[in-house]
């Protein structure tokens, strides 16, 4: 019995490594796949962005012939103004140097609000830039990561799974699917015994209990999770110690 319960306690070892690098074999290619998510989201956003720094400076320029153009109207009506005696054209006029200026008025802050957004746009492209960048560096170390973790990953897992056949063979057959239908459960199918506990669940074993465990003549299930119960050997009273 002895025997038996370092057999699973190997297995359990075993279990645990191939599930380690079986975890890792998924978990990077997932990351990668995030990140290659945050660059194509950030492409869109860049691009969106750029689209509009473009319109900004569209409209920006046609604002700036428009001021030009009520510029020059202005000009215009004040030199003109100087040479009316007219009382009523010289008012016609005054209204109309009036408007003009409140047509540039108007046109000046609208071209201080696409500066302001421009300048604001092309900030947030300098930054979307730099984690582009970013991104993609993060996602060539991943890769190579990937590449260098699957490759020695793969080779362990040959190694452990072999190991693992040859261990299951010499359990018998009731056991070992006694010991995969916990696993699937539980996560674990053993549980080491420390100061009278199951560490799986952390319940407090009867007395007796204890003592048949430490005796390791028979193979003890933890009354509340159902997981196997071992002792370490250097956690055995001499007086338990089998000879």
């Amino acid at each position: 019995m002895k025997e038996l319960i370092q057999l699973l306690e190997r297995l359990q070892e075993i279990d645990v490594q191939i599930d380690k690098y079986e975890n890792e074999l998924t978990r990077l290619p997932q990351e990668a796949q995030e990140i290659a998510r945050s660059i194509v989201a950030l492409r869109r956003e860049i691009t969106e962005a750029k689209e509009r720094a473009a319109s900004i400076e569209k409209e920006q320029r046609k604002r700036e012939q428009d001021l030009a153009v009520e510029q020059e109207k202005i000009k215009k009506s004040e030199k003109r103004l100087l040479s009316i005696k007219n009382q009523k054209e010289q008012n016609a006029l005054n209204r109309e140097i009036k408007l003009g200026k409140k047509i540039t008025g108007e046109i000046e802050d609208a071209l201080l609000e696409l500066m302001s957004e421009l300048e604001t746009l092309k900030k947030i492209l300098d930054k979307k830039e730099s984690e582009y960048k970013h991104f993609e560096e993060d996602l060539d170390a991943k890769k190579n990561q990937l590449e260098k973790i699957t490759k020695a990953s793969k080779k362990a897992l040959n190694t452990l799974n072999a190991e693992r056949d040859e261990i299951a063979v010499q359990i018998d057959r009731d056991y070992l699917k006694k010991y995969q239908t916990i696993k699937k459960a539980r996560g674990a199918a053993l549980a080491e015994v420390e100061n009278g506990s199951c560490t799986g669940c952390h319940m407090v074993l009867p007395p007796q209990l204890n003592i048949r465990i430490l005796k390791q003549e028979e193979l003890i299930f933890c009354p509340n999770c159902q997981r196997f119960l071992f002792v370490r050997p250097e956690n055995i009273p001499e007086q338990n110690k089998i000879n």
